[in-house]
């Protein structure tokens, strides 16, 4: 078996390459010794795990379920020597990161604070902008975005999850009367963002009875800005479908409540943390990665994911 555990640790190289060539080289193996090892488990599974072509890489059915497990092999054996390093080396330098403005301002820059005071010895360089920065051409160890992320060839750690609130504040309630069903939702003005994929309509569902509806909404105010939208909502200029880690600490202290708390929309958005390489991230990086999904899990219910290609 310890020969085999090599063999997937060289396939799992070879799928992320894409190219026997290309892991061959990272392996400082020849590319036939390479070839070698995946037929070899491919002749002990009984399957074929790749498709090969003159031009490219790609998995099977079989070949895609073996890759995971592969994956997560490999990781589990840095994540023993990493535990090891950050415990005998003194965690410093500087972290390039970026994320939007309301992701930093509601919950990043009080994470880094945090990280600071037990790693004294590491800096930030944070870019709050709302546009996609590029993570690569302009030198970001990390990025934290929010929801589903598109396929960048970067690779992704879901650090949490994002759950969308349904807001006002208590001055526009006392204004338009309490809100009880879904239906009324479209009869009042609405704070909206538009970088949300469907902006001007919500998807609901129920708690309990996981009954679905879609309303659709009047946009009265329209902002690209979480943060803009919290603040109009916070003002009372209408009902807001806001993200839970920026309005925790205005719902605790009745700056805002929640308008119908029964209903959520129907999708959580993850929230991930990407950067350029696996194999090549610092320590520092990969302990704040770990730092964050711990304080967006504060009980312990988040999973430890060491990264996956996106």
């Amino acid at each position: 078996m310890i020969k085999e555990l090599y063999r997937m640790a060289v396939f799992a190289e070879v799928v992320e390459h894409g190219s026997f060539s290309k892991a061959a080289t990272t392996l400082g193996l020849g590319k036939s010794i390479v070839s070698a090892h995946v037929a070899a488990l491919e002749k002990r599974i009984g399957a074929q795990l790749l498709t090969r072509s003159t031009r490219a890489l790609s998995l099977t059915q079989e070949g895609v379920a073996f890759y995971e497990n592969c994956r997560r092999m490999v990781a589990a054996g840095e994540d023993a020597f990493t535990t090891v390093e950050s415990r005998r080396v003194s965690v410093s330098g500087t972290i390039r990161l970026t994320s939007s403005y309301n992701v930093g301002v509601s919950f990043l820059i009080a994470a880094l604070a945090r990280f600071k005071d037990a790693y004294p010895d590491v800096s930030f360089d944070l870019v709050l902008e709302d546009s996609i920065s590029h993570v690569i051409e302009e030198r970001f160890d990390l990025a934290v975005r929010v929801g589903r992320l598109p396929d960048t060839g970067l690779f992704a750690s879901q650090l949490g999850n994002c759950s969308m609130l349904l807001c006002a504040a208590p001055s526009f309630v006392r204004r338009h009367g309490k809100i009880t069903k879904p239906e009324e939702l479209a009869k009042v003005p609405w704070v909206t963002i538009t970088q949300l994929p469907h902006p001007e309509k919500l998807h609901l569902v129920h708690q309990k009875t996981a009954q679905r509806l879609t309303v659709g909404i009047h946009g009265a105010v329209k902002t690209h800005s979480g943060i803009a939208a919290r603040e109009f909502v916070r003002c009372g200029t209408g009902v807001g479908l806001l993200p839970d880690y920026a309005v925790h600490g205005d719902l605790s202290k009745g700056d805002l409540i929640r308008i119908l708390p029964a209903w959520n929309e129907a999708n959580d958005r993850p929230i991930s943390a990407v950067f350029p390489s696996r194999d090549r991230i610092p320590t520092r990086v990969r302990l704040l990665i770990d730092f964050l999904r711990d304080s967006l899990n504060p009980s312990g219910t988040g999973n430890a994911d060491t990264g996956s290609r996106r």
